[in-house]
């Protein structure tokens, strides 16, 4: 017996639906919990898609209705209650509401509901799928048009799953898309291509075994009058060019004019297309030799891109002075802190190895990531994706392909731009210039001289637009602007000549009067103070007034970049803030914002993370204001320890509650950590007198399920170690097999960062137990082996490679006669790791402890006495000590050989290595 619905339930349902809008609250507030019960009947969403179905009813409240089942539909518990009847009611229902061609608002929501139904549960794609296509060429054009307006949201949100799931629908839906591309219908042709190209982005088999097909029917295309069509015709051929250029090949020169004309486009969505294209070509080198005619092209196109257009500046609103004016809720994103790492010291490239580990382990937030500020124009304050946006960043990225052939077509069209009275043009010159930074240093370096005194002018421009995108550029060249030419002398003078201006120009950006040139301003700065350092030195007293009262002018957002400016300020001149007449000026706003924000609130993470280089730079001058830190930090760790005790003991018994945010634990452990290390061994009574004992809150932090909470208490131990040893000591057998454990947990991608900081805390751990470590010997040395010896396929693993071979070499020098018996199985490994690390303090106790085991077994290194030599003089300034003992290890050998057999084996080392062994070694 088929289903009749209750006519009094029906007619309740009906006059609930028709007092949604009703302007009475209490009214409305009766027919939420009408619904919300009527939820629980089963046939809720078939009385809902029965007043959908039906034209009789007024049809402001079918859409309601057919909302309502979307919204069913897409809550997956509420759609397993549907009987499976009651589904097929529904499809059958929406199905004949995509005829309804007098009501369109009808017809958009049953397209809705059908794509939710299929992204829900993809069984139902082949019915909805085929039904749709059979309205698609059923003669009527405006229900084939929402039919396939429909497929095309089926497509767009379900393109994954039924990659993985209809292999063979896709093998029958494919073609029929691409049938329609020249359709009469613009709308049709821009759907059936929106569609198809839904299946290049998953890389669908089925795509691909139609590739060729689907190329020449976009090709055929290319001239149609629809901007829609073009802009979705750009889109595919993009997306071809990112997974089969060969397919592209034999028409690329017609392909490269095409986008070249699209790229000026009228239409900023059709010019935005067409410039990814730009992106991902210059990903294919092997097509780089197509393009180099129409560089000079493409350059202008580019640089015409970069100028705002009305609509972007529109969007942006009022360029002006609005310092002033509090911030939005919606303007401040959400703030995370990311766990603190150590490495040892790190060329660039490494450094950018360690932060794609702690990208893979989840430490990194794309929105918030302060080490890339430098890489990114965000000076508009719009995280929308522009022509402006694109075309800086495909003139960045071809910069860093042809590198110095673009300038000569770049030259003289920089020159018009930054010549020109139009500010717009300007500061798309000033763009450009930045743009073009990394991937032109060498050619643009000659003009730089005047270069940078016309930016330095810039920093005065009577538009904030102009100011802030000059800071951002001048941050691009600060390396230049700190040391001079690297491949011509410098001028004697320079850093007063170009250094100090640009200095006191960000200075007064900082304090600038727009929101958007302090942001600039500030993030400028820190840039140049990683690449100043100790230059910055004497204008300390300059820069701390100039932070000091930006703290007193910055609305909510712009205090997060100013409290970055000041840790890496911190960073960048380390114990030169310790003197007693910067110290109250340093900390005075910091000790403001610290008494106002609340253990509770997201905002105290910045302030944090700055105050924990604060305490490492100023070291015992920190000293007054660490009690209150160190008590004010346990508390929020123990709240929120005690919060997620809570919240796992709700979660056990199926009970609801708040999952705490684990990132207030880690903050608080990065500043505890900065304390220790900054007062070092004074840290002591501090550290001894904790409440709760500090070894008590770092060993549960170290059992944590949180590999952020893991990463930040063994970074924490590490400090400790070195500075409060004796605190430690008396809880090594309890934390040992811990560090044993994490170290060993090196696989999981998201534990990388963790096993870093652990075998780090291991290796000063060896320093500290001196002899003592070797009872310790048996159990981590097959962990740190395997470590070393997993090769450098993945470079990720680099640094946790580094820090393994140096506590290895730190465990040699404290327990040598334990350690040597094992070289042989590391050795070669080891020398990899360290091989190209910069000299420092880490690497010298490292390469002693080898030297001491090379000493105790000299068997041990022989087979890879090539790779040890070769780390050897692959030290830039060795100490005097390291130096000796180098010279005493290899000469023992020498004279353990023989002149005879040691030429014999040194002749097949590199010729710069056995030269760099004569030279320093007389060997």
């Amino acid at each position: 017996m088929s289903w009749q619905p209750d006519p009094n339930a029906l007619n309740q349902l009906l006059d609930a639906l028709s007092k949604t809008s009703h302007p009475d609250n209490a009214i409305q507030q009766q027919v939420q919990q009408f619904l919300a019960k009527f939820s629980n009947d089963p046939q809720y969403a078939r009385y809902l898609a029965l007043i959908f179905s039906t034209p009789s009813i007024p049809v402001e409240v079918r859409r309601i209705a057919g909302l309502l089942v979307k919204t069913v539909v897409s809550n997956v518990a509420q759609y397993q209650r549907i009987p499976p009847d009651s589904v097929q009611f529904i499809k059958e229902s929406v199905f004949v509401c995509i005829d309804d061609v007098v009501n369109i608002s009808i017809q958009k929501t049953a397209g809705i509901i059908l794509t939710t139904l299929v992204s829900v549960d993809v069984r139902h794609a082949p019915n909805v799928l085929q039904m749709l296509a059979q309205k698609v060429e059923g003669g009527n054009p405006i229900i084939a048009e929402a039919a396939f307006g429909a497929i095309s949201i089926v497509c767009e949100d379900s393109a994954n799953s039924l990659h993985e799931n209809a292999p063979q629908l896709l093998n029958e839906m494919i073609p029929f898309f691409i049938s329609k591309f020249d359709n009469p219908s613009a709308k049709i042709r821009s759907y059936a291509i929106a569609s198809t190209n839904q299946f290049a982005i998953s890389h669908s088999d089925a795509l691909i075994a139609h590739l060729k097909m689907y190329v020449q029917a976009l090709y055929r295309r290319a001239t149609d009058p629809d901007r829609e069509v073009i802009k979705n015709v750009c889109q595919g051929l993009v997306l071809v060019l990112e997974i089969r250029p060969d397919e592209l090949q034999a028409e690329m020169t017609a392909l490269i004019q095409f986008m070249l004309k699209c790229t000026e486009s009228e239409d900023a969505t059709v010019a935005l297309e067409a410039c990814e294209f730009w992106l991902s070509f210059a990903e294919q080198d092997n097509l780089m030799d197509h393009l180099e005619p129409y560089l000079n092209e493409l350059v202008r196109v580019l640089l015409k891109g970069m100028v705002y257009s009305e609509n972007d500046l529109m969007n942006m609103g009022p360029d002006v002075e609005d310092s002033h004016i509090a911030d939005r809720a919606e303007d401040i994103k959400p703030r995370f802190h990311k766990a603190k790492s150590h490495a040892t010291d790190l060329s660039d490239e490494q450094k950018k190895q360690l932060k794609e580990q702690q990208k893979a382990a989840g430490g990194g937030d794309d929105d918030d990531d302060d080490d890339d500020d430098d890489d990114d124009d965000d000076d508009d304050a719009s995280n929308e994706w522009t022509l402006r946006k694109c075309s800086a960043a495909a003139l960045d990225v071809l910069s860093n392909v042809y590198m110095d052939g673009i300038l000569e077509p770049f030259l003289p069209l920089l020159k018009q731009f930054l010549s020109s009275p139009d500010w717009k043009y300007r500061e798309a010159g000033v763009l450009a210039l930045g743009a073009i930074s990394e991937g032109c240093n060498n050619g643009i370096e000659p003009h730089l001289r005047d270069l940078v005194k016309f930016l330095t002018t810039c920093l005065t421009d009577t538009k904030p637009l102009v100011r802030s995108i000059t800071c951002w550029t001048l941050s691009r060249y600060s390396r230049w602007i700190v040391y001079g030419p690297e491949q011509s002398q410098p001028e004697p003078n320079h850093q007063e000549i170009y250094f100090q201006p640009v200095l006191q120009g960000l200075l007064i950006m900082i304090l600038d009067n727009s929101k958007r040139v302090q942001e600039a301003g500030c993030s400028a700065l820190a840039t140049l103070e990683e690449e100043a350092q100790e230059a910055l030195t004497p204008f300390l007293p300059h820069i701390l007034n100039t932070l000091s009262n930006a703290f007193q002018k910055y609305q909510h957002k712009n205090l997060l970049i100013l409290y970055d400016a000041v840790g890496t300020l911190a960073d960048s001149v380390g114990a030169a803030l310790n003197n007693p007449a910067f110290i109250p000026v340093l900390l005075g706003p910091l000790v403001e914002k610290w008494k106002v924000i609340e253990n509770d609130d997201r905002e105290i993470f910045p302030l944090l993370e700055c105050l924990s280089s604060v305490a490492i730079a100023l070291g015992p001058g920190f000293a007054q204001m660490s009690p209150p830190v160190w008590e004010r930090c346990l508390i929020i760790v123990q709240n929120n320890l005690q919060r997620q005790l809570m919240y796992k003991a709700a979660l056990a018994e199926n009970a609801y509650a708040d999952e705490p945010d684990m990132d207030f634990v880690i903050v608080a452990l990065d500043l505890l950590s900065g304390v220790v290390q900054g007062l070092g061994e004074g840290a002591l009574n501090l550290v001894a007198s904790s409440n709760p004992p500090i070894m008590d809150v770092v060993e549960f932090c170290m059992r944590d399920d949180s590999a952020d909470v893991r990463q930040s208490a063994y970074a924490l131990l590490g400090d400790l170690i070195i500075s409060t040893f004796a605190v430690v000591k008396p809880r090594l057998d309890s934390i040992f097999p811990l560090i044993i454990h994490q170290i060993g947990r090196r696989e999981e991608m998201f534990e990388m960062s963790v096993c870093n900081n652990a075998t780090w805390a291991t290796g000063e751990l060896a320093l500290q137990l001196g002899p003592e470590a070797s009872r310790f010997i048996q159990p981590l040395l097959p962990v740190l082996v395997t470590i070393v010896n997993a090769g450098n396929a993945d470079r990720r693993i680099r640094t946790l490679q580094e820090n393994a071979a140096i506590t290895l070499g730190r465990f040699g020098m404290v327990c040598p006669a334990e350690m040597a018996p094992a070289m042989q199985h590391f050795a070669y490994g080891w020398c990899a790791a360290l091989r190209d690390v910069r000299d420092n303090a880490e690497k010298e106790t490292a390469f002693k402890g080898m030297c001491m085991m090379v000493q105790a077994n000299p068997q041990g290194m022989l087979q890879t006495i090539a790779f040890f030599c070769d780390a050897i003089v692959r030290w830039l300034r060795p100490s005097i000590s390291m130096n000796d003992m180098f010279k005493q290890t290899l000469t023992g050998y020498r004279n353990g050989l023989g002149q005879a057999q040691w030429e014999q084996l040194t002749s097949g080392f590199p010729e710069q290595t056995r030269e760099k062994l004569r030279q320093r070694y007389e060997l």
